[in-house]
């Protein structure tokens, strides 16, 4: 009777495992790139294409290019606009892009940030605003969003103790006047120093 259990364990334990549903990836998030500079442009790709789930298919060097390839094909789920491109200005090509591929998030890559672009990018429809000297790892995070918009530009997280420590701390250098706040009049200090 001992045989028999022992036979019927074996028997459902052979059923379980011969029986696991094949599990499918998801299809990777499709990435294009529009960047002037060939060497970046080249060099991002294939660092965005190590990342876990992300494929750059496609890259323009140009907005007006990307737009052409828009009107005759699908869009991608995300596409990678710089700002600063020789006489093209990527902030204007926002809103085209947008209408030519609706589901497409915009995030906009840019080697200095401005706040005034940053509001602008925004406005016209873009999901995100980001630094080109940001990790691979945490673009790769921000592609990944579902939701982009509240990306903003990038913060350094600190504790408002720390920096409050580090302002009422005594030390060697003569202390600043009563208008030690200066950098809250600068939006990227400000932020950084949140």
């Amino acid at each position: 009777m001992e045989e028999l259990m022992n036979t019927n364990d074996n028997t459902t334990a052979a059923q379980t495992t011969a029986d696991p549903k094949p599990m499918t990836a998801p299809a990777p998030i499709n990435v294009w790139l529009v960047d002037d500079d060939e060497g970046y442009r080249t060099l991002l790709a294939e660092l965005l294409t190590t990342q876990q789930g992300i494929d750059c298919p496609r890259q323009f060097d140009s907005p007006d290019a990307a737009l052409s390839a828009l009107a005759s094909k699908t869009g991608p789920d995300v596409l990678l606009l710089d700002i600063h491109m020789r006489d093209r200005n990527g902030l204007d090509a926002i809103r085209p892009i947008k209408s030519l591929a609706r589901s497409t998030r915009v995030l906009m890559l840019t080697t200095f940030y401005d706040g005034g672009s940053h509001s602008r990018a925004m406005e016209e429809g873009a999901s995100g605003f980001l630094l080109k000297s940001c990790e691979v790892h945490r673009l790769a995070e921000h592609i990944r969003e579902r939701d982009a918009s509240d990306l903003g530009c990038p913060r350094r997280r600190r504790n408002r103790s720390n920096i409050q420590g580090a302002v009422q701390s005594p030390s060697s250098h003569t202390t600043r006047p009563s208008h030690s706040k200066w950098w809250r009049r600068f939006p990227l200090l400000n932020d950084i120093l949140r």
